[in-house]
């Protein structure tokens, strides 16, 4: 057979199978994608705590060249420095949540509530709103803590019900000691502490400060998991600050925590994110 022919048959045949295909309703020159690509998934979350909105613009470089996705931007008050800052972030693709912590809030829960309505009037007025809350309330805070240990985390855990009740669906987040696990009675039930404030959460940041991927996740291990039975997001924490030893990646350095969250990233779960404490004494980190 000449080439020519043979060119023809080949050309004719897949002309043929095309039109049968269309016939049978199958398309057979296109592949059809019932999926975004995986390429296309949102980047597991990488948080940072950004406690000194007086910095300058420099730093929010320096989250974008590290990947940062998440900032938790602390501001005691609301202005068009807030939205500038915010339209900066989100045009490099980073959120930014509004940071808030004061432990006298476990038992002045209404002054709490007064800060959340003028939160909710600035996400109202402005193009540029936050997304979501988080809430840095530590009750370890409070220097009566040791001898009213129980009564400040059951309050905590009652905090964490009443803003969840009052404000059904805001986005309000909080951060936790990797040591909560006090068992506390709530309405009748009793289970360890960091449970009900996953269960009346919208995701949960554990301060895992340990300066290896082993301990960061050992010490969080318990939290993680009862965030993924009840489906709840969830970050593990790392300190950078001056500190003791083994709860800071301090004199460790930046290059050896990055080793170190790499090794922890292959641990846990896409869905689950990596929150570094703080952006100042992050870009400050000797490499």
């Amino acid at each position: 057979m000449k080439k020519s022919v043979l060119t023809f048959s080949i050309v004719a045949g897949i002309v043929a199978l095309a039109i049968l295909g269309t016939a049978l309703g199958i398309v057979i020159y296109k592949k059809t994608v019932t999926s975004p690509p995986s390429n296309s998934q949102p980047a597991p979350t990488l948080g940072v705590w950004w406690w000194d909105n007086r910095i300058d613009s420099t730093y929010l470089d320096f989250a974008e060249d590290q990947g940062v996705n998440e900032i938790y931007y602390y501001t005691s008050s609301f202005s068009q420095k807030t939205s500038d800052f915010i339209k900066d972030a989100n045009s490099r693709d980073i959120k930014v949540f509004w940071l808030q912590g004061n432990y006298e809030w476990i038992e002045d829960i209404p002054s709490l509530k007064n800060r959340i309505d003028e939160y909710l009037d600035y996400q109202s007025q402005n193009e540029y709103p936050f997304d979501g809350i988080h809430l840095d309330i530590e009750p370890h805070q409070n220097p009566q803590f040791s001898d009213r240990r129980n009564e400040l985390i059951t309050s905590f855990v009652c905090l964490s019900a009443q803003i969840k009740e009052s404000y059904p669906d805001l986005w309000i987040e909080y951060d936790i000691p990797f040591w909560l696990e006090d068992e506390v009675t709530y309405k009748g039930t009793t289970k360890p502490a960091y449970q009900f404030i996953i269960d009346n959460s919208s995701r949960v940041t554990v301060m895992s400060y340990r300066d290896s991927a082993e301990a960061i996740y050992d010490v969080a291990q318990n939290e993680a998991n009862y965030a993924a039975t009840v489906d709840k997001p969830f970050n593990f924490s790392v300190e950078t600050g001056e500190n003791k030893d083994i709860v800071t990646f301090y004199e460790e350095g930046a290059d050896y925590m990055y080793r170190q969250l790499d090794l922890l990233r292959g641990k846990i779960p896409d869905c689950f994110g990596i929150a570094i404490h703080h952006i100042k004494d992050w870009r400050a980190l000797k490499n």
